[in-house]
């Protein structure tokens, strides 16, 4: 991989030892006082490697091993702010999809948090200690590119609801009891609902939900998206229906669903291009929602 200068390469243990043990001494063990016995480890000849170069010059490296854990991800001080770590990420990443890991995560210090989280990771489980850091647990977000099933929930389920919102053109519709606030008032699911809202006059925006007490009383971003925006987003209730579940179901214009049928629970199935399930489950949503009314705890949220 080469961008603007930069080199990221393979770099077989055998033959790359000095180099990746020369930028992980000056990152780690200098800079962050971590001991040589910890950084050190027997895992690297295991691992596959990755070293960053620029004009000929090793600025940066990166491992992940047979279990698909991403780690020793080091930037040397002047190469920060370029892109080099998001290089080395996104090579270490090619490098999982293409070996098929079952998943790919990483413990990553929680400074850095946000910079995983921009390049597709999810926070999964608390905050805890290593080598006298804090670290939180990440987890890389399924393609959303391709069909997925057993998919857990809150997360990866939240990821992937944001994903069909950002690709829908024009339809996009939305069941969960009470709208979970986990996967539905996520600040990138609502800035892709509110981006789709105002793309297109025929954009329609339709959430159906079953009780809407907790929304009102915690608040809710996509309720003030749809006073705001009420001419592309309507939010209705069903508390009856011979058809009703506890579904949790994002339909994206008439090609893509998310399912968990039971939400709450774990297993739901993603398919980003699949017509005629994503027919099956809409025409259950139109069946529903003709015999939803809008809320009036809603309409007085409204005023």
């Amino acid at each position: 991989m080469t961008t603007d200068g930069l080199r990221i390469v393979p770099a077989p243990w055998e033959s790359h030892r000095d180099a990746l043990r020369a930028i992980r001494e000056v990152v780690f063990i200098e800079e962050q006082g971590v001991p040589r016995e910890i950084e050190w480890d027997d895992a690297d000849p295991l691992c596959y490697h990755v070293l960053a170069e620029r004009g000929g010059v090793n600025v940066g490296c990166g491992r992940i091993n047979p279990e698909g854990k991403i780690g020793r991800m080091a930037v040397l001080a002047q190469e920060r702010g370029k892109g080099t770590g998001a290089a080395i990420l996104q090579a270490l990443v090619a490098h999982a999809r293409s070996a098929a890991f079952p998943r790919t995560y990483l413990h990553a210090q929680q400074h850095a948090e946000p910079f995983y989280r921009r390049n597709g990771f999810y926070q999964r489980g608390e905050v805890f200690e290593e080598a006298g850091i804090v670290h939180v647990a990440m987890e890389l977000s399924p393609d959303p590119g391709r069909e997925h099933s057993g998919i857990d929930y809150p997360q990866p389920f939240a990821e992937l609801a944001c994903a069909l919102a950002g690709q829908a053109r024009r339809h996009l519709c939305i069941m969960h009891p009470t709208l979970d606030a986990a996967v539905f008032d996520r600040e990138p699911f609502c800035d892709a609902v509110s981006a789709l809202a105002r793309s297109t006059r025929q954009a329609s925006i339709r959430i159906l939900i079953q009780d809407s007490r907790p929304l009102v009383t915690r608040g809710h971003r996509l309720l003030h998206l749809a006073r705001r925006l009420d001419s592309a987003m309507t939010i209705q209730r069903l508390s009856d229906h011979p058809e009703l579940s506890d579904d949790a179901l994002v339909i994206q214009d008439r090609t893509g669903l998310l399912l968990l049928p039971a939400a709450g629970k774990s297993g739901a199935i993603y398919r980003p291009d699949d017509a005629a399930s994503t027919q099956q489950q809409l025409d259950r949503f139109e069946q529903l929602w003709q015999s939803s009314r809008p809320d009036p705890e809603l309409r007085q949220l409204r005023l």
